[in-house]
């Protein structure tokens, strides 16, 4: 990561509404085998898992699973050098797209599940789109390659900040 420092910073938190139900109903059914057949000692179902398996699926779907959406954030920052991003925890390092690379910036409204097929990481023909919530955003052109998509809470104020330092470069 660069060392030099953050003009404009957002972060935005992984926004599932009531998507979260896909979520939140195998955690609820993890805990409640791990309680009966762990805690209390009662084998659950007509043919119970064995304990190590009820364990690790508790650990996964339990405990990690919703622990990461919990976790995730979506992160946009401005620098002197490059715009910088990242998808904690799915990426721990942030990608940089350097000013000299863009082309074009410019606002973008969407819907998150018609036009991406939903929230998190995601593929498309000529972009790689970024979406933890709402339906407003960047689209950055670079000169040659794909496009990158970002959700944004405030997609004017990111472009007036990222406007001052790419068209400068130019």
């Amino acid at each position: 990561m660069s060392d030099s420092p953050v003009i404009y910073e957002e972060k935005q938190k992984l926004n599932l509404g009531l998507l979260w139900l896909p979520i939140l109903a195998p955690m609820l059914m993890m805990w409640y085998a791990f309680y009966q057949q762990i805690i209390r000692g009662k084998p659950v179902g007509t043919r119970p898992a064995p304990d190590a398996i009820v364990v690790v699926l508790f650990v996964i779907f339990g405990l990690l699973f919703p622990y990461l959406m919990l976790k995730t954030v979506l992160v946009l920052q401005v620098r002197p050098d490059g715009f910088y991003f990242r998808y904690y925890p799915f990426q721990l390092r942030y990608r940089k797209v350097s000013w000299l690379e863009i082309k074009e910036v410019k606002v973008l409204n969407f819907s998150p599940v018609r036009d991406f097929g939903g929230y998190g990481i995601k593929y498309a023909r000529g972009a790689k789109i970024y979406v933890a919530k709402g339906n407003k955003g960047i689209k950055i052109t670079p000169l040659s390659g794909r496009q990158l998509i970002f959700s944004s809470d405030n997609p004017e104020m990111l472009l007036s900040y990222m406007s001052g330092h790419w068209h400068r470069q130019a």
